[in-house]
């Protein structure tokens, strides 16, 4: 109990403390509706919701038939094309941008070369929700795969056998049993959309006319220093507010509609032979998959192979220096171990809050995944911008100097992924046998040993693809580090930014397939691990 009231205070101290100190410095909350309703915080409220809105409409539009393929049917390749289309889970969002700026670029995009110029626009609302949308594709096919998967086939077979078409059993029979998760991972996606700052800044900002949205609008605020960061806070409680809602609602609806599917073994699995036409819509399906998923990837490598950015001749390695210089090589160093300690810090920590089995305290650790990151990143901003002292005995005084330092930085990663290490643990802990650490203690090991031998080579899969996972997420993280990296220092996430923004594009492209590589490297390895404990 004494090290589960350890962690709570902890997370008090660094997420719930410091969002109310953001509270406090937002002023009095009856100036806050005029603030959200000025002009310029409407048109960033409507972007958000838009944008946001459309992102979820597209997931679902692309997530579902690619679920129900992969999970349903005989569609040639099925578990290559799952794992394609959920590789977006692992690639930051505004990489995906970066390539449809170069395919839809209204003037010498690739694809506007084929068609023709000012034919295709990927900047603005519409070019925001497609991007965003494409990006959390995972998050809508595997929630509903995993629907699809717990459905018995009988049910569909019985609702045939008593006359039913085809379509009348998918909507009667199959759609409503999966439309609660269908819809939490659209409000995921939603949520996902709203709190994106990269992809709204890259497309909305230069788009004609510009589109706003919340994150932006409060990054543009914060820039203007101590004027701004009262109405940045502002902003932000609006933004939580939104995120909030609608999980809230989502739950709701999931409650409301939920319907109880069966579990366990015995469950009838039948995959529905797509006859004469599974060639065709194999067909279609990987089209589509490589053209929202391949295609930007690759246009990522080939830009950085261009002579000079948006002119095409013969393709060359020259930029590919940029790698090698002084300001990339400490960018990506600062990134590799920042990244390393917060993945090492969130499997330990969410492994000891697993072990406590306090569910209220895994409920406390699992809070921040659910507040946008520009909030978060903004609360710890505001409240560690100075150094925090504290005077023991009236002699001895301990000073906190987090403020503008990669330890702030480091602070927002473990504490924003915490709640992966924390469900990973639990649901593996929840698997476990416990016989094993029980035997090793009957043969006289002590505590530590018994859970280092006999439990904890039971997690060790789960553990590394929660280290890995958060490992991905934070080498390029940019919507926190843009407002917490310390002044003059760079990570890849701002650094990238940076260059694709304001300096050099053909650069930005350059490194991003460097980081493109790495990940892929990574996912081929956890692949092979994976592969490896199947055949033990």
């Amino acid at each position: 109990m004494k090290r589960a009231l350890v962690i709570a205070a902890a997370l008090i101290a660094t997420v719930f403390l410091p969002l109310l100190v953001l509270l406090l410095n937002s002023g009095s909350p009856a100036t806050w509706p005029a603030l959200w309703l000025a002009p310029q915080a409407l048109n960033a409220l409507s972007g958000t919701l838009l944008s946001s809105f459309g992102a979820s409409l597209v997931a679902l539009v692309f997530g579902l038939p690619f679920a129900w393929l992969v999970t349903r049917s005989d569609v040639a390749g099925a578990r290559g094309l799952k794992t394609l289309v959920t590789l977006p889970s692992a690639i930051p969002p505004y990489l995906w941008t970066m390539g449809w700026i170069a395919l839809a670029n209204p003037r010498s995009g690739w694809l506007t070369l084929v068609i023709g110029q000012n034919r295709l626009d990927v900047y603005g609302l519409g070019g925001i929700a497609f991007v965003l949308g494409t990006s959390a594709l995972p998050l809508v096919v595997l929630a509903t795969s995993a629907a699809f998967e717990r459905i018995d086939s009988s049910l569909e077979e019985a609702a045939r056998l008593s006359g039913a078409s085809a379509l009348r059993t998918f909507t009667t029979i199959t759609l409503p049993l999966i439309t609660p998760a269908a819809l939490s991972g659209a409000a995921l996606v939603f949520v996902f959309a709203s709190a994106s700052f990269g992809v709204p800044y890259l497309l909305g900002v230069s788009a004609n006319p510009p589109t706003p949205t919340l994150t932006t609008r409060i990054y543009g605020e914060v820039l203007m220093g101590e004027a701004g960061l009262s109405r940045a806070a502002v902003l932000s409680v609006e933004l939580l507010v939104v995120a909030v809602g609608v999980l809230l609602l989502n739950g709701w609806l999931a409650k409301a509609g939920r319907v109880r599917l069966p579990r366990g073994k015995g469950l009838g699995q039948k995959v529905l032979s797509l006859g004469r036409l599974r060639g065709l819509v194999s067909t279609a399906a990987w089209a589509t998959a490589i053209t929202i998923i391949v295609l930007p990837l690759g246009a990522i490598f080939l830009t950085g192979l261009q002579p000079t950015w948006g002119q095409w001749g013969s393709l060359t390695f020259k930029h590919w220096g940029v790698v090698m210089q002084a300001r990339t090589l400490q960018a990506i160093g600062v990134s590799l171990a920042l990244a390393l300690v917060a993945a090492l810090l969130v499997g330990s920590i969410g492994l000891m809050i697993a072990m406590t089995k306090r569910r209220w305290l895994e409920t406390l650790a699992d809070a921040p995944s659910a507040i946008p990151g520009t909030v978060l990143a903004l609360a710890l901003l505001v409240t560690f911008s100075r150094d925090v002292r504290f005077v023991a005995v009236e002699r001895v005084a301990f000073v906190l100097a987090l403020g503008n330092t990669f330890w702030l930085l480091l602070l927002s990663y473990v504490v924003k992924h915490l709640a992966l290490g924390v469900r990973s643990s639990s649901d593996a802990l929840s698997q476990a046998d416990p016989t094993l650490g029980e035997a090793a203690r009957l043969s006289g090991a002590g505590r530590f040993r018994a859970f280092v031998d006999g439990i904890f080579p039971q997690l060790r899969g789960a553990l590394s693809a929660a280290v890995l996972l958060t490992f991905l997420t934070c080498v390029s993280e940019l919507t926190m580090s843009v407002l917490l990296i310390p002044t003059g220092s760079d990570v890849l996430g701002t650094l990238l930014f940076e260059l694709q923004s304001y300096a050099d594009p053909g650069s930005a492209a350059v490194i991003a397939s460097a980081l493109l590589l790495v990940v892929l490297a990574a996912l081929l390895v956890e692949s092979a691990m994976v592969r490896r404990a199947e055949a033990r």
